[in-house]
């Protein structure tokens, strides 16, 4: 991460096309020059860009064939799952994960594909238009990310990686995930890098299954 978004090397490094050949892909990332945000969910893609100022997200026949300059990616058989038990955010919903993955048996001091399923409190999220807001300040740029968020945004589905210790590899700095939604208002689907999340409690959170 630290490569690509303050270093500026933003080539192509994987064909996403190779990530989806192996069944059940779950995945973040950017695409080449930062031009968009990847999420995979079970082999699905979706590509999100800005055009024209807007939210422009890939129809499935344009999915796969698309290169990735960054990409966190795993592959999970089967997920088992269990309620957040409190609602949460920031710091304190990275510690309910941390500790409710390693009651289910994951060894939580290693990085873990997480998925969210249930109601947002609030939700706030980006997507990248050739730079990372994190990274540069966009009031210094002519290109513009697309932000999106709510008080109130109901139904969401959260999916990457909790990674203990993995500032600037895998993850912002100051935070242990690093999270896309996908979310569907009824007439669109939204999608793109968490930048603040608070969730429900009774939250599912999905972690690979370890038996």
């Amino acid at each position: 991460m630290r490569e690509v978004m303050r270093e500026g090397r933003t080539e192509p490094r994987v064909p996403l096309s190779t990530v989806v050949a192996r069944p059940h892909a779950y995945g973040v990332g950017a695409i080449v020059e930062l031009a968009g945000e990847i999420t995979i969910v079970d082999g699905e893609v979706w590509v999100a860009s800005v055009v024209d100022g807007s939210l422009r997200v890939t129809q499935k026949k344009e999915r796969i064939s698309g290169l990735a300059t960054l990409l966190t990616v795993s592959h999970v058989e089967r997920w088992q799952s269990a309620a957040l038990p409190a609602a949460a955010h920031g710091p304190d919903l990275e510690a309910l994960i941390e500790s409710t993955a390693r009651s289910l048996g994951i060894d939580s001091t290693r990085p873990f594909p997480i998925m969210l399923e249930g109601e947002a409190i609030s939700l706030e999220l980006h997507v990248i238009n050739g730079y990372c807001p994190h990274g540069v300040d966009p009031a210094t740029m002519n290109a513009q990310p697309w932000f999106w968020s709510s008080d109130r945004p109901g139904p969401v589905r959260l999916v990457g990686f909790y990674a203990p210790d993995a500032e600037g590899v895998m993850t912002h700095h100051g935070s242990s995930m690093h999270l896309h939604a996908l979310i569907d208002d009824g007439e669109r689907t939204i999608t793109g890098h968490v930048d603040r999340v608070a969730v429900e409690v009774g939250t599912i959170l999905r972690v690979p299954a370890v038996r």
